[in-house]
């Protein structure tokens, strides 16, 4: 059993060992506490964050969490860096999409809109530092929910593009569907859902088995 190994299993030597890491991994679970007790108390939004949706702060913290259990063999700094940009990334890339999908070439942003969402776009885009230094992957899983976003958020834009908070369409319909708020609501959370796993996998990476000929097999997933 190696060092690393048995840091796992005492805590008081990781705070000492790993001081970041740990105080950020306190501060996710605290954040996941409160979040998920505000969330079952009634509070869907957070007023305190400009209406974020409560799950919103525990995809970021579970994000945090498994970029610092991944990186647990890198040094502190980098576990702590990395996992803050892809967390960071995650959800200014959500936000940047959500913001542009209310413009077009016909319709351009106003100065301010397009000043932030330059600084979502640029923020979002430090993910290429994840993939520059081998951090982040393109596994099969990561592709496979990214996929599964741009379909069900093409179908959000089809149907009308209707918005949680008025219920109202942005642009026509052009795929008729009779919807309820709570399908609008399934829509919304679910490409932001799909978009938190497709940076979950980021940290996976598919392999190729070596078959009994030394020719590599189907590629499978894993963890690290």
């Amino acid at each position: 059993m190696n060092n690393e190994q048995r840091l796992t299993f005492n805590f008081p030597a990781i705070v000492i060992r790993r001081p970041l890491s740990a105080a950020v991994s306190v501060m996710a679970g605290i954040v996941i506490l409160v979040s998920l007790y505000l969330r079952f108390s009634g509070h869907m939004l957070l007023g305190q964050l400009n209406d974020i949706d409560a799950f919103t702060p525990v995809m970021i913290s579970i994000l945090l969490l498994r970029g610092l259990y991944t990186m647990r063999e890198d040094t502190d700094l980098q576990a702590v860096s990395i996992a803050l940009i892809g967390a960071l990334s995650f959800i200014f890339i959500y936000e940047a999409i959500y913001k542009l999908s209310f413009y077009s070439p016909w319709h351009p942003m106003p100065p301010a809109e397009l000043r932030e969402f330059l600084i979502q776009l640029g923020t979002a885009l430090t993910a290429v530092a994840g993939f520059a230094f081998g951090k982040f992957h393109f596994s099969r899983w990561s592709k496979i929910f990214l996929v599964a976003f741009v379909l069900l958020y093409a179908f959000w834009m089809l149907i009308g593009y209707p918005q949680v908070n008025t219920s109202a369409n942005v642009y026509w319909v052009i795929i008729p569907v009779h919807y309820s708020w709570n399908m609008i609501y399934a829509i919304n959370r679910g490409t932001k859902v799909l978009m938190f796993f497709t940076y979950l996998f980021f940290y996976s990476k598919d392999r190729k088995k070596v078959g009994v000929r030394g020719k590599p097999e189907a590629s499978v997933s894993t963890g690290d």
